[in-house]
């Protein structure tokens, strides 16, 4: 798995945001409202300390004529001619002062609403196209990658990952640009009103900076690490939950308990070390916000003392600076929120640069008129470095019934997988119809291909949801028509709600050989031209095989169908029986040959049905 540089992984994660461009800047700009708006507070508050006390006992205005001043007495002053009778001078002001103070937090409240709202709406939609784009590009990726990884582990990354990246959208990107504004603003309006306090009140700014850099190195490793552990951790859960029923057949749900313990202590600590991490940036920033506030109280009583400022500008200055330091503080959670969510970032394209070991050629074809003729031509393949299949030549012809046997190991499931070309083979071609399938389209190839595995695997949903999945467009006549070919239809008509009962996850509401059967239904309706079975019946019982083996033979005429089987009494019919032995095929020919030549098909058999030599070389097929 190749691993992406951070800015790479970002600019492309950026290309996920930028449709929704036009939402992030509403966002923060209802944002700035919503941060700058609060000031007015301090402002007024100072305007009315040094201007209208003073002049509401007859004195004289105190302080300077600063911005801040002219802009309060301009305002007031426009707007005067509105005042009713009665209020003119220092009452009148006041009051309109009020009103404006009124009037802005209302404001103040619609900003907030909608930039909390703009910015779920940009976060939500770009999640929404990341994850469907992640997962779709997940099917698409070969089996290979599958079954070398834990399907817990890669639902983390759907799930978990996009979730912390989600944080970039939804509040790093919008809160670093109306963080970045506030502080503009209020230091400008500091330095308007008293140039060497609001200098004084800047001298923990690079106290800052080297405590975010700092700690924010930290926080982006351990925040890898813990997603890294909570991908482990998730699959192996999912895994015990899923065999849940052999944790309890051995009597092993105390040892799972201690091993689930240690994955979650683990799992504990590494979120502790970021906690630690995160809560150590945030203490040191509120540390350092305290002090700055106490030594603006320290120098502007000084400067009070000395005559060189007002009480309304220190007053307001120490209201201001808490507004000033809110935002830089922040910026520190959010340097915690910003690096989570980069690790999260490069992890979710960390599986975006992973390519399918099996890709389509951009010249692939289309079989015009498929008729299911397969071959594979000195096909060697191993899934590690060793060789399941080695040199393995095999042809089988269109509407032709080959069963494939052998010891367990010997390659027939592999076999198997190279056909819909769920893998490529190292060495040699694999051909449907006379036609290297790495040359067909992936999409149409595998359509003609039906599989039945031994491991039936049923979605959560309802009965006639399962059999549509073998054909989606499929009419409710020909859902029935599948389910009766394979022997369903009673017994799923004597469910709770028929063909609309819920199955639950893996179908465990069906026996196995209900599922079997369900299973079956979805291959009659796929119709497909190339039948591939492995232990197709594996699961029923004596009376059900009979039923599904007549269903099966109907099903294969007029189809190629390579099945596999363990027990021989299922495909004693078959044209030819491929027998196999380490990744090799040393007997193929019909049963009552394969029984005569006394080779390893006839000690399979033999071994099976405890006949003598002699006894399984007079066995005939009825």
């Amino acid at each position: 798995m190749s691993t992406p540089a951070p800015r790479s992984a970002l600019r492309r994660f950026f290309e996920y945001v930028w449709p929704y461009a036009g939402l992030m800047w509403l966002a923060t700009l209802a944002g700035m409202l919503k941060f700058v708006l609060p000031s007015t507070t301090a402002l007024a508050l100072k305007f009315l300390t040094d201007r209208l006390v003073p002049t509401m006992s007859g004195g004289q205005p105190q302080g300077k004529s600063d911005v801040v001043v002219r802009a309060i007495d301009a305002l007031l002053f426009n707007f005067s001619h509105l005042l009713p009778a009665g209020w003119e001078g220092p009452w009148g002001r006041f009051n309109l002062l009020m009103i404006f103070l009124i009037a802005i937090y209302a404001l103040w409240a619609v900003s907030t609403y909608y930039r909390s709202y703009w910015a779920a709406v940009a976060g939500h939609r770009t999640m929404l196209d990341l994850r469907t784009d992640l997962y779709a590009h997940l099917t698409r990726l070969s089996h290979g990658f599958f079954a070398s990884r834990q399907s817990g582990s890669i639902v983390s990354r759907l799930m978990a990952d996009i979730a912390l990246a989600q944080n970039f959208v939804g509040t790093a990107m919008t809160n670093i640009w109306m963080d970045l504004v506030s502080c503009v603003f209020y230091v400008y309006v500091l330095f308007s009103m008293d140039a060497p306090l609001a200098a004084a009140a800047l001298v923990v700014f690079p106290f800052y900076i080297v405590s975010m850099r700092g700690f924010g190195k930290l926080t982006k490793q351990s925040t890898h690490d813990l997603q890294q552990a909570m991908e482990t951790f998730s699959g192996d859960v999912q895994e015990r939950i899923g065999g849940i029923q052999m944790v309890k057949s051995y009597t092993a749900e105390q040892r799972e308990v201690r091993a689930f313990f240690g994955g979650a202590r683990r799992l504990y600590d590494l979120t502790m070390r970021n906690a630690i991490f995160t809560s150590l940036s945030n203490s040191v920033v509120q540390w350092l916000t305290q002090m700055a506030t106490v030594g603006i109280i320290w120098f502007g009583g000084y400067r009070l003392v000395t005559g060189q400022t007002s009480v309304g500008t220190v007053v307001a200055f120490i209201l201001l600076l808490r507004e000033l330091y809110f935002p830089i503080s922040r910026m520190s959670e959010l340097n915690a929120v910003l690096q989570n969510s980069l690790a999260a970032i490069e992890r979710i394209f960390e599986i975006f640069d992973v390519e399918p070991d099996v890709k389509e050629l951009p010249d692939a074809r289309e079989l015009p008129t498929p008729r299911g003729a397969v071959s594979l031509e000195n096909v060697t393949f191993g899934y590690g470095e060793a060789a399941v299949l080695r040199d393995l030549s095999l042809e089988v012809k269109p509407g032709e019934v080959v069963a494939l046997v052998g010891p367990s190991g010997a390659g027939k499931s592999t076999l198997i997988q190279l056909v819909p070309r769920f893998y490529d083979p190292r060495q040699g071609t694999v051909r449907v119809d006379g036609v290297d399938v790495r040359e067909l389209k992936l999409r149409p190839l595998r359509a003609m291909v039906g599989m039945v595995a031994q491991d039936t695997l049923l979605l959560s949903g309802s009965v006639r949801e399962n059999i549509l999945y073998g054909r989606p467009s499929a009419t409710e006549a020909e859902v029935l028509a599948a389910a009766r070919a394979a022997h369903a239809h009673e017994f799923i008509t004597a469910l709770p709600q028929g063909y609309e009962t819920e199955l639950g996850e893996r179908g465990t509401r069906l026996s196995g050989g209900q599922k079997q059967r369900i299973a079956l239904a979805r291959a009659f309706l796929k119709d497909p031209k190339i039948l591939i079975l492995d232990e197709a019946t594996s699961a029923l019982d004596s009376e059900s095989e009979a039923l599904i083996q007549q269903s099966l033979d109907a099903l294969m005429k007029g189809r190629t169908c390579i099945a596999i089987a363990h027990r021989l009494s299922t495909i004693v019919h078959a044209d030819r029986i491929v027998v196999m032995e380490a990744g090799k095929i040393v007997e193929v020919g019909p049963h009552a040959e394969l029984l005569r030549r006394g080779g390893l098909y006839a000690r399979l058999y033999q071994r099976q049905f405890g006949l003598t030599e002699r006894a399984a070389a007079d066995v005939r097929p009825g």
